[in-house]
């Protein structure tokens, strides 16, 4: 099949040159179309499928008026405009403008080739780039919506699963509890192989839910509370301690009683633990072990290094850098494959970064794999990072108020301030828990001081604070003879600038 020829428009209202440029461009190997004036070149580019035109530049200005007429109704329509040798002027203007080149009288049939062979690859380049980069923005869009369809289909999916689930959960557990008769054991090992797999069904929902959220911008909502990091770890083992006692791997929890307080969320941070010794229960064979332990404070001693190790098969150097994406599954199983929906590594590392941590996996294939991360000490430094600066941001960003309010205790026979038995703390930090709405946070300090968080005005905190004191001397969590003393800090009435809050805010703060 022969090639098609480049039709090229050639303008020039003197009849003569104009079939002298036009014999010169077919000499070269184009077919072309002679246009006298715009009228002419407009009707002659409806008809033919060309996109260059060479212009005879005598009028500038109507050789500028052709161009932008032209460009206004063929924006893809490249020029090489003719110029006398004198004008120079004239072609600084036509080299700035956008497709546009320039040749000067006199010029042979070889220079006239050699412009015309650059234009065309120009406009032939920039088309591809042009036509690729459309093709990119149609892909780019159909990958939204397709993601759009895929997150809203596993937030709906994941409800409607869990509903029915928790029927069947609950029914499984009634037969095993007995409340439907006795039960023989093969009943009762059926029944336990079933409430097994409802967990893990259960576990996959939350974790298509969690993920769901991600994707779709919410991010996950903390709840920080100082924590003993070695309690979080026993609930986690405790959760996970049938299936590691399937495969006879021994687990060691190495948390130090005496660790510093985490300022973490519970239940998440039980998630990253659960999540890191699943994979390591996945991965390793019968007879491993999987140890929990830290490696001390960063060293600002804001945070807490700690380390999930298990002897099994080990992540290859390949799989290491990508081992928290999101349905990421590398080859770390013994079989060459693994298991799961490869959504736990990439939703653990997102609740450790929403505590302003990092986490980081270590191998060498073969021999065991170490997750390693960061949680946050309980300390002033991290109330303020992760609770108080957030929270004030928040209250500028949608114009309200925020206060915060300290609550004391003391006994009113010596005048002075009493710690409180743990029992005590424990049912007074249930009451305030009561007492404050769900948006606000209530932070308690070694016993004998509390913290409340509270989107409110002055006005609304010092009504706060008044019922914390009537709640807590007349609803019998106190001792006899404890009073209930509070103070309120509030923005912007006690500071107009957020950073001078922020000084007077540690001033609250008590750390023994």
């Amino acid at each position: 099949m022969m090639e098609e020829k480049e039709w090229i428009l050639v303008v020039d209202d003197g009849e003569s040159k104009g079939e002298m440029v036009s014999n010169m461009v077919s000499q070269i190997g184009y077919e072309t179309v002679v246009a006298k004036n715009t009228g002419e070149a407009l009707e002659s580019l409806k008809k033919t499928r060309s996109t260059l035109m060479v212009i005879d530049i005598k009028v500038p200005e109507e050789g500028f008026g052709l161009i932008k007429s032209v460009k206004a109704e063929f924006p893809d329509t490249y020029f090489i405009c003719v110029t006398g040798p004198e004008a120079s002027n004239i072609r600084t203007r036509l080299v700035a403008l956008e497709s546009v080149d320039t040749i000067s009288r006199p010029f042979t049939v070889e220079e006239m080739r050699a412009k015309l062979s650059r234009v065309i690859r120009e406009r032939d380049l920039i088309g591809g780039m042009n036509q690729n980069l459309l093709e990119l923005e149609r892909a780019n869009e159909e990958l939204k919506r397709l993601d759009t369809l895929k997150s809203t289909f596993i937030s709906s999916i994941s409800h409607e699963l869990r509903t029915p689930l928790t029927v069947i959960k609950e029914f499984v557990s009634l037969m095993l509890d007995g409340h439907t008769g006795p039960l023989n054991e093969d009943q009762k090992e059926y029944l336990g192989i079933t409430n097994k797999n409802i967990m893990r069904l259960t576990n996959l929902i939350e974790t298509l839910l969690d993920f769901s959220r991600i994707e779709s911008g919410k991010g996950m909502k903390l709840k920080f509370e100082p924590i003993p990091l070695i309690e979080v770890v026993e609930d986690a083992s405790m959760t996970l301690s049938q299936q590691m006692d399937e495969k006879r791997i021994t687990f060691e929890n190495r948390i130090d009683p005496d660790t510093p307080l985490v300022l973490i969320d519970r239940n998440r941070t039980v998630e990253v633990f659960i999540n890191l010794i699943s994979n390591g229960i996945q991965f390793t064979p019968p007879d491993g072990k999987i140890t929990i332990d830290s490696r001390g404070l960063t060293e600002k001693r804001d945070y807490l290094k700690v380390v999930v190790t298990d002897s099994g098969a080990g992540i290859s150097p390949e799989d290491l850098s990508r081992i928290f994406d999101r349905f990421y599954q590398g080859q770390r199983t013994q079989a060459g494959h693994s298991t799961g929906t490869g959504l736990g590594l990439a939703i653990t590392k997102e609740i450790i970064e929403g505590h302003q941590g990092d986490i980081h996996a270590e191998s060498k294939f073969g021999s065991g794999a170490s997750f390693v991360f960061t949680l946050p000490v309980f300390g002033i430094d991290t109330i303020v990072n992760l609770l108080l600066i957030p929270m004030l941001e928040e209250a500028e960003r949608d114009k309200m108020s925020f206060s915060l309010i300290r609550v004391d205790f003391w006994d009113s026979r010596t005048k002075r301030e009493m710690v409180l038995s743990h029992e005590s703390w424990g049912e007074v930090m249930y009451a305030l828990q009561k007492l404050v709405r769900s948006v606000d946070t209530v932070i308690p300090f070694q016993n004998n001081i509390a913290y409340i968080f509270s989107f409110n005005d002055n006005k609304m905190a010092k009504e706060i604070g008044e019922r914390v004191q009537v709640k807590l001397t007349q609803g019998g969590y106190l001792p006899r003879g404890t009073e209930v003393h509070f103070r309120i800090y509030s923005y912007p009435i006690d500071a107009h600038e957020k950073e001078e809050f922020l000084k007077g805010c540690h001033r609250f703060f008590k750390e023994d």
